[in-house]
């Protein structure tokens, strides 16, 4: 049974048609990295607005936030993080 016809391109051909592949798939990377960022910078953004009504329910000041964050060891804080993550 045939398999249908076999197009022969030359060299020359196959590279410009591997060239417009790369420049294809570099403009969708391009795409997707500029989303990425986006999102990041969204998530970063919800992150401090959270970190903010936190720290304004507290009931501390910046000062008071700062002094307790910089008498935490950085182990203390992580372990914390996770607690708080799982409720």
């Amino acid at each position: 049974m045939p398999r249908g016809k076999v197009i022969k391109r030359s060299i020359d051909e196959q590279i410009n048609m591997l060239e417009e592949d790369i420049r294809t798939a570099q403009n969708k990377l391009t795409k997707l990295q500029a989303k990425l960022k986006d999102l990041q910078k969204q998530k970063r953004e919800e992150d401090m607005a959270d970190l903010y009504s936190l720290v304004k329910e507290s009931g501390l000041s910046l000062d008071e936030v700062r002094q307790a964050l910089a008498a935490t060891p950085a182990r203390e804080r992580e372990a914390a993080a996770q607690v708080a993550d799982i409720a």
